[in-house]
């Protein structure tokens, strides 16, 4: 168990550079997604890259559905997230009333580029964090900005005739 947590750990270390914070694809998807008002607006089930420039179109988030069926999926700029390393979450600030009334988009038929019309203009992202967040992220220390990583090799003398 130590061991395992001690990975997690030196994992989390190495995509940590400087003031950024940086994760795979694979972490990101199935994270929870809130509004400011900490209602619950889904999750992000994809992400959508863009070739040759190699960026990042948009992020999708599903809203919806139960047990992972269903629901709806909305094409939303990776700009207007904000990430909450305390308690795992996102938050962009989508009214939650206009997701329950948008159709969102299907299967078959992905959008080009983010939604913007989604992201509402009128409560800063910035606001100072409730008391839940700022203890959630006083409880998740941030490691160094720099991670050396170092190998432990042993050498044994070899004995003639063995």
């Amino acid at each position: 168990m130590p061991e395992e947590r001690s990975a997690v750990i030196m994992e989390r270390r190495t995509r940590i550079t400087g003031e950024e914070w940086s994760m795979s694809a694979d972490d990101a998807i199935g994270k929870k997604v809130v509004n400011p008002e900490r209602e619950d607006l889904g999750t992000i089930s994809d992400i959508r890259l863009v070739f040759p420039a190699g960026r990042v179109e948009y992020m999708v988030l599903k809203h919806g559905g139960v047990l992972g069926v269903g629901g709806k999926k909305f094409a939303v700029p990776p700009e207007a997230f904000a990430y909450h390393p305390g308690d795992e979450t996102f938050t962009v600030n989508i009214d939650k009333r206009r997701l329950d009334e948008a159709s969102g988009f299907t299967e078959d038929n992905w959008p080009r580029e983010a939604d913007w019309s989604l992201i509402r203009s009128g409560k800063p992202m910035t606001e100072p964090p409730s008391k839940e967040e700022a203890e959630a992220m006083a409880q998740a220390k941030t490691p160094p900005p720099e991670v050396t990583k170092t190998e432990r090799v042993e050498t044994r003398e070899q004995r003639p005739g063995r």
